[in-house]
């Protein structure tokens, strides 16, 4: 009777231990991008239509981010600045309905940060791609508990690493990624 309590106490730490999965929620998570010329925010639009995962493992190597971006999805500031961006000359939704994200590696920072190392696919190119994460928050206290993961994250690419039209007519060439995220718990 006397290890029931040791047993009961290493019960509670494996599950503590535990890597915990989230899916993104859709109604709760924002996708966007920021278009730059010249270092000068030149426009955001939104994404609609995404489906993502990440797995959080603070004692272990289990850590893990997906994203699919559904291209066509993509709202800007106006419906001229919507055609172009889904337009050949940006996206070419029609050719190229997805973009998507998923991490090779995971680095955990502090509590709050983690620098994921991976490949984004767009345009038909894959290439490396590091986002940085902050603001994370994947407590799961008490052990066992439904609560959300929330997160932001950014990552800056180059339109002309991915084959895309670039230039100071065209809208310029850098872009930054961003994500203000909400997992759900999931079940593996």
């Amino acid at each position: 009777m006397r290890g029931i309590p040791w047993l009961w106490l290493l019960l509670f730490t494996c599950s503590v231990q535990a890597a915990e999965s989230y899916r993104l929620d859709a109604a709760q998570t924002q996708v966007s991008i920021e278009v730059r010329r010249l270092g000068i925010a030149l426009l955001t639009a939104h994404f609609h239509q995404f489906a993502g995962a990440l797995t959080v493992d603070r004692n272990g190597s289990d850590n893990r981010i997906d994203l699919t971006v559904l291209t066509n999805s993509i709202e800007g500031p106006d419906p001229q600045w919507n055609a172009r961006l889904r337009s050949p000359e940006w996206l070419d939704a029609q050719r190229y309905p997805e973009m998507s994200y998923h991490s090779v590696e995971v680095r955990l920072g502090n509590q709050t940060d983690a620098l994921a190392i991976g490949k984004l696919t767009l345009h038909g190119v894959t290439r490396p791609a590091t986002v940085r994460v902050s603001r994370l928050d994947c407590s799961a206290e008490p052990p066992g508990s439904k609560r959300p993961c929330t997160f932001d994250a950014q990552a800056q690419i180059k339109r002309s690493d991915f084959g895309l039209p670039h230039g100071f007519w065209v809208g310029g060439d850098e872009v930054e990624i961003l994500i203000r995220g909400v997992g759900i718990p999931s079940d593996r």
